[in-house]
């Protein structure tokens, strides 16, 4: 019998998931900061970054991208 290693998962940086999420849109796209923080949150579970700080760099990478921004996060 084999015994492998467990090797601790490699948990992704904000910066790495809100770039990851915006690869699914193109330049002129809107962007919903609800819609966006929840794939975050679904690809990334270990991030513990706050919904503000990823609004943050959700803005940050979208206008970079030439895209628009929704900032929906906040309705109930």
């Amino acid at each position: 019998m084999s015994v492998v290693p467990k090797v601790p998962a490699i948990d992704s940086t904000a910066e790495e998931l809100v770039s990851s999420t915006l690869l699914r849109f193109r330049a002129g796209d809107t962007i919903s900061t609800k819609a966006a923080i929840d794939a975050i949150r679904r690809i990334g579970p270990a991030c513990d970054d706050s919904d503000d700080h990823l609004v943050e760099l959700i803005v940050m990478a979208a206008i970079g991208k030439t895209m628009a921004v929704v900032f929906d996060h906040r309705t109930h």
